[in-house]
């Protein structure tokens, strides 16, 4: 009996950025997730967070696992209800519970993007609340920016993605490739909030800028900063701009998950060799971006 989903959609691109999420169903009746059959048939490239996702990430995982444990707790079980039974409206309340969660983030992402754009707040009440602190830091930090959920893919290395904003900020004095995270805010022994800046962050931005900057020179020595947002009370944001004399080390670590995935997919995107073998040896020209 399978009750948790094995693995979620991912995202896929061609090689121009151009999304490429979802295709026609066979009955023609609507569309459904791209899946890695198609990316192969169609020369797609998989999305950043897609080969990253061959890392283990324990603090996600063990979020999720709060959550089922606390859905096992609180809900009741149902007079005469079969245990399978049971066992499946635990996991499509836990499910329900992390949906919420992304969603939420989805809004508030969506409401930074339109206020980038065009200075416009959300309506929703609850989005406005939360949104507030990111527009207090957007005010006081973006000095210009340069592009806002800008669709880049790298040509050699052969993965794509989004990237929430890239802005000169007044911190860093020149372009920075900048992500949102929501977090629930914890507290220390102080009583303030404490985010955690997962590692996975900066090889996400660090694949982000080499992207840019293949396509873009400008984007050559541009910084990556991540930005928390709270998810459950409105707290000034945190950033941190990671080290940028890491970056070399941060775009190798990147290419190491990439080889993995290419290796457990079975499907290299770019390269002469057969789409069932990693590319053991990079391109030199690659390396000595990353060196």
């Amino acid at each position: 009996m399978i009750l948790v989903q094995r693995e979620s959609a991912s995202h896929w691109y061609f090689p121009d950025g151009t999304p490429h999420h979802e295709v026609a169903r066979a009955d023609g009746k609507g569309t459904r997730p791209t899946n890695l059959r198609d990316a192969r048939k169609l020369g797609l490239y998989p999305s950043v967070t897609n080969v990253l996702a061959v890392l283990a990430k324990p603090g996600l995982d063990a979020w999720k696992q709060e959550q089922a444990i606390l859905a096992a707790l609180t809900l009741p079980r149902r007079q005469d209800e079969p245990l399978d039974a049971f066992a499946r409206r635990v996991v499509s309340d836990m499910t329900q519970q992390v949906k919420d969660a992304a969603d939420l983030g989805s809004a508030i992402h969506a409401a930074i993007e339109n206020y980038a754009q065009s200075g416009d707040i959300p309506e929703n009440p609850e989005v406005l609340k939360l949104f507030e602190p990111a527009r207090a830091w957007f005010d006081a930090e973006v000095e210009d920016v340069h592009a806002v959920e800008a669709a880049v893919a790298h040509p050699e290395w052969g993965y794509a993605g989004r990237v929430d904003l890239v802005a000169t900020l007044r911190s860093t004095g020149r372009p920075t490739v900048i992500d949102f995270k929501t977090q629930k805010t914890r507290t220390d022994k102080k009583g303030g909030f404490q985010p955690i800046f997962y590692e996975t962050w900066e090889l996400q931005l660090e694949a982000y800028r080499q992207a840019l900057a293949s396509r873009a020179t400008e984007f050559a020595t541009a910084e990556t900063a991540s930005v928390v947002i709270g998810s459950t009370e409105p707290i000034p944001v945190s950033m941190k701009i990671w080290e940028p004399l890491d970056a070399p080390s941060r775009f190798r670590a990147f290419l190491a998950a990439r080889q993995l995935w290419v290796w457990t997919k079975g499907y290299c995107p770019v390269g002469d060799g057969p789409p069932d073998r990693p590319d053991d040896e990079p391109p030199a020209a690659a390396m000595a971006v990353a060196a």
